[in-house]
């Protein structure tokens, strides 16, 4: 018994093409918290011990998931 495979047409490969492009790109920055962390640190926010404790072991299994 044979198959029929349909044609890949220009756009089946384009799909095709930036699904798998959007797989490996990280993933979106959120400017709102960006601009929460800078406000934070100007603050002075991490300059305490149990915020650098906490911040340092999340640093930490963000590089272990890469």
């Amino acid at each position: 018994m044979t198959t029929t495979r349909r044609a890949r047409t220009r756009s089946t490969r384009r799909a095709a093409a930036s699904t798998s492009a959007r797989e490996s790109l990280p993933p979106p920055v959120r400017l709102t918290r960006v601009r929460t962390a800078l406000q934070r640190i100007a603050n002075g926010y991490y300059d305490r011990d149990d915020v650098r404790d906490r911040l340092a072991a999340a640093v930490l299994s963000e590089l272990r998931k890469a």
